[in-house]
């Protein structure tokens, strides 16, 4: 048989194939046709198909054996446990990946009762201390909002994170960061970070220590978090809550659930974590957790200092005010004065009205009522008083009287009695009509004796026409009252020139006059002190006390009109022996 030649049987099995009968032989023979045998011949020869398609089978498999009580959990259990002792003991890791996002939430779940059920108990043991820094922190209790316990295991936390990094923990590649602010971080300081925290990651490693969770870089603390797969780094400053480490947990756990696949397939690709602006955006924090606020205490104290400071300016205006009506009805009751009107403008007193320019000042009257002179302004125009007293000092410095000579006046009429020579006479005959408020002049004169004598009656007439005003509660002299004051010293030294062998030597009355309306003894008693002091006065400027006697006047005894509150003289002659 060549070898072109056919063979019989190839021809037979063609035919049959053909026709379909070797299929049918073959379903016959195996009970399986030629699809299901190609596939149960690949089964065989590759492994990965056959356990793909036994596992399938197996959950199937194992729950019909539960039901039919062939396999139970007593027999199952030992196999699983030693199956995860072995498996743990060649790769622990493996396992707390699995278990990382779910048992962590537990674990913090179960400390957080723990604590809750210890700070009732620091509570309740902390309520029976007493001292003044607890006093403090229940009172601080009260407006917080938060338990007594809490308040004392805690403080007024003051920190900032500033930056915060999630590291592959695997090649340590920077996958994202946050920032406190929008200023780009120093690519320098950037790396000698990450370098410090790969650094002690690997060392954490080596050491067997994998619960280090802090190291020192700098000025700064650096905070790490650990997890299967990433690490997120804070940079902190300050004294941070440990609350805070409970944020960093949970951020790097949900950054384990939401990007798992991305994480367990890392190949460099760092874009899809930096696409999520929020993914650590939580953990930048600056202030510490909301509290209640505190009452203002500080605002209500600064506002009760500047209520008190208004009150006082306002009554220190009304004083003011009173003091200065109080000064406008006294300076308006002095002869000579008229005053017309009154006001303030920008913190000053004004005064307008009439002065005579014989009447007293006002200097001396803005003291008595504790007024500031350059605080009032008078703006008083002269002219010529009417007032008796006024007239009698006007006629007196006009006609400069002698010694011997007495002025009254009463009713538009000047009454000129006692000694003088002709001369005087005659010219005061002459001017004493043209001075104003004087109509009618009436001499009572004498010409002088001898000139020695009438000397002296011209300085005793002069002494005795002398007086002095004083304000009310005030006693001292105004600058036209101390010369005055001087012009008595000289005249009164002029006529003590005395021996006491003499029969007579003239004695000082000082008179101070006084009214008995309102309380007559209180006004008397004052009236003798006013005489008092002016007898000092006298004897300090060289008068011998034994010569001046003080007598007090009540002016509804008079007959000559005087003011209160001021004094006048009487010459007596006594002698020696009755001084």
């Amino acid at each position: 048989m060549t070898s072109q030649e056919q063979n019989p049987m190839d021809d037979l099995s063609k035919k049959m194939e053909s026709q379909g009968y070797l299929e049918e032989i073959r379903r016959i023979l195996t009970g399986y046709n030629r699809k299901e045998l190609t596939q149960l011949n690949k089964l065989l020869k590759d492994k990965k198909a056959f356990a793909a398609e036994i596992s399938q089978l197996l959950p199937e498999a194992f729950s019909q054996l539960i039901e039919s009580g062939e396999v139970n959990l007593d027999t199952i259990q030992p196999l699983v446990e030693e199956t995860l002792k072995d498996s743990i003991k060649k790769n622990p890791r493996t396992l707390s990946d699995i278990l990382f996002p779910i048992m962590m939430p537990a674990i913090r779940k179960a400390v957080s009762e723990d604590i809750k059920r210890m700070l009732d108990t620091v509570n309740s043991t902390l309520e029976k201390g007493f001292s003044p820094k607890r006093l403090a922190w229940r009172i601080q209790s009260i407006f917080s909002g938060k338990t007594y316990g809490e308040i004392v295991l805690s403080h007024a936390y003051i920190y900032q994170v500033k930056q915060v990094f999630l590291i592959h923990k695997e090649t340590g590649l920077l996958l994202a960061q946050a920032n406190i602010d929008d200023n780009p971080t120093d690519a320098d300081l950037i790396s000698a970070m990450l370098s410090a925290i790969k650094d002690f990651v690997q060392d954490s490693f080596r050491s067997g220590k994998e619960n280090l969770d802090a190291i020192e870089l700098g000025n700064f603390n650096i905070w790490i978090e650990q997890g299967p797969k990433a690490i997120l780094a804070a940079i902190v400053e300050g004294n941070v809550p440990q609350n805070y480490r409970l944020l960093l947990k949970e951020t790097l756990e949900g950054i384990h659930i939401d990007f798992s696949y991305e994480l367990d397939n890392f190949q460099g690709d760092i874009t899809v974590f930096q696409q999520d602006k929020e993914l650590l955006n939580k953990c930048i924090q600056k202030e510490k957790k909301p509290q209640k606020k505190s009452k203002p205490i500080a605002a209500l104290i600064l506002i009760l200092i500047v209520l008190g400071s208004f009150g006082y300016w306002i009554y220190e205006k009304a004083i003011e005010k009173h003091h200065f009506n109080q000064f406008v009805t006294s300076y308006n009751n002095t002869q000579g004065v008229i005053v017309t009107k009154t006001y303030k403008k920008n913190g000053q007193w004004f005064v307008y009205g009439l002065r005579d320019p014989l009447s007293e000042k006002p200097g001396r009257l803005l003291g008595s009522y504790n007024l500031q002179p350059k605080k009032v302004k008078f703006k008083m125009k002269p002219y010529y008083s009417l007032s008796p007293i006024i007239i009698l000092k006007r006629a007196s410095r006009k006609l400069k009287p002698p010694g011997t000579i007495i002025l009254k006046y009463n009713s538009d009429t000047l009454f000129i009695s006692g000694k003088a020579n002709k001369n005087w006479i005659k010219e005061t005959k002459l001017t004493a009509k043209m001075i104003p408020g004087i109509e009618t002049v009436i001499f009572h004169t004498t010409h002088s004796t001898s000139n020695r004598q009438q000397k002296l009656k011209q300085k005793i007439l002069a002494i005795e026409n002398t007086v002095f005003s004083f304000p009310y509660n005030g006693f001292y002299l105004t600058e036209q009252q101390q010369q005055e004051f001087n012009k008595l010293i000289k005249e009164t030294k002029s006529i003590l020139k005395f021996n006491l062998n003499q029969d007579s030597i003239p004695v000082i009355i000082v008179n101070s006059f006084t009214s008995k309306s309102g309380n007559a003894n209180a006004n008397k008693r004052i009236a003798q002190e006013r005489a008092n002091q002016f007898i000092n006065l006298m004897i300090k400027a060289g008068l011998p006390p034994e010569v001046m006697v003080p007598k007090v006047v009540f002016e509804e005894k008079m007959k000559k009109s005087l003011p209160p509150r001021s004094v006048s003289f009487k010459i007596k002659y006594v002698k020696p022996n009755n001084l």
